[in-house]
């Protein structure tokens, strides 16, 4: 613990030591310093050039200190640590059901058939079995923890592909003139082809409507950016903060907002955006910020950028089997120096 003297005077200590100092000298027939109240005068350290001085500097050497303390107690990984961490096994998805029943996504103990049929390996829900009395009507929720994803069949045969750290809610059963879901994070869907019930996404305040196709949405809450992107079919995009028309996409185009404006795109590679799918990292032209929050979304890290241009763009492809370190060696690669510090 640290304790901060006071630099106020205390007056009582100080006349009782002057009064000692009186009483000795008249005990020696020295009588000068009786008519003398205190010679003890306290001169307040914003009046004296030199206290302020020795003050700043002390502020100084303790601010040094305190940083130098703070980045030792820190502990970055090493180069052997770090060819340890592979993606994060240890977290879990889950089923939170309308009853407000949570079930945890982890193999361990089998879903209720009549609830669902989840894979061995739990990667793949099918809800086609889901009982439309019990939750009719009512929304489920699915969230996949970090370093997980999840292959989902949804009542009408539609399929989700979920990528880590996202969230989708859907009805038990599609009923009325919609089928109606949201997502926030990252999904990549194939559409059952329904002509009389459009397909229709909510991600914040965005839409994307459509009667079949493939198409993959992005819209993580801690990224400024939200993209559709079309792989087969056509989906119109609309922004609800904004009166305009729907924005209609064909294939290889995607749809990126930041909220205020909206712009489409046509990509060379659109299966670059869903390589999330078959378990890579896949970046092109991506900024180091958006890189270092993808590979926290997957390793049980966290992240520091270090000083460098941060209008760089990277392209690259890493496996979502490698270790860290690796992941690490290919920064670098990028002239990207990262530090590395392990979250459980």
């Amino acid at each position: 613990m640290m304790h901060f003297l006071s630099n106020k005077p205390n007056k009582n200590k100080q006349n009782e030591i002057w009064k000692g100092i009186v009483r000795k000298a008249e005990l020696d027939n020295d009588y000068s310093l009786s008519t003398i109240d205190t010679v003890v005068k306290t001169v307040p350290i914003y009046r004296n050039p030199w206290a302020v001085s020795a003050a700043a500097i002390v502020l100084l050497l303790l601010g040094a200190l305190w940083k130098v303390w703070t980045y030792s107690s820190i502990s970055y990984m090493d180069e052997k640590a770090l060819k340890e961490i592979f993606v994060d096994a240890g977290s879990t998805s889950k089923l939170i059901l309308s009853t407000g029943d949570t079930l945890l996504l982890d193999g361990r103990q089998p879903l209720d058939s009549n609830l669902s049929h989840l894979a061995s390996n739990a990667s793949s829900l099918d809800f086609r079995k889901l009982d439309q009395k019990k939750f009719s009507g009512k929304l489920q929720t699915i969230e996949t923890g970090r370093g997980k994803q999840l292959h989902v069949t949804l009542s009408d045969g539609s399929e989700v592909w979920l990528n880590a750290s996202s969230q989708l809610k859907f009805p038990a059963h599609f009923e009325g003139a919609e089928r109606p879901v949201s997502i926030s994070g990252e999904a990549y869907f194939e559409v059952a082809h329904n002509k009389k019930s459009p397909f229709v996404v909510t991600m914040g305040q965005q839409q994307v409507k459509v009667l079949g196709t493939h198409f993959n949405t992005r819209g993580y809450h801690n990224e400024r950016n939200k993209t559709v992107t079309l792989l087969e079919g056509a989906v119109a995009v609309r922004d609800n903060r904004r009166k305009d028309a729907p924005t209609v996409l064909k294939p290889a185009e995607q749809y990126v907002s930041d909220g205020q404006v909206g712009t489409v795109h046509t990509l060379a590679n659109p299966e670059s955006v869903v390589a999330w799918r078959n378990g890579d990292f896949y970046f092109e032209d991506a900024d180091a910020l958006t890189i270092v929050r993808e590979l926290e979304r997957w390793y049980p890290v966290s992240i520091g950028l270090k000083q460098q241009d941060i209008t760089k763009k990277i392209s690259g492809r890493i496996k979502r089997t490698d270790s860290m370190k690796e992941v690490v060696e290919m920064l670098r690669f990028f002239d990207i120096e990262i530090t590395v510090t392990r979250n459980e």
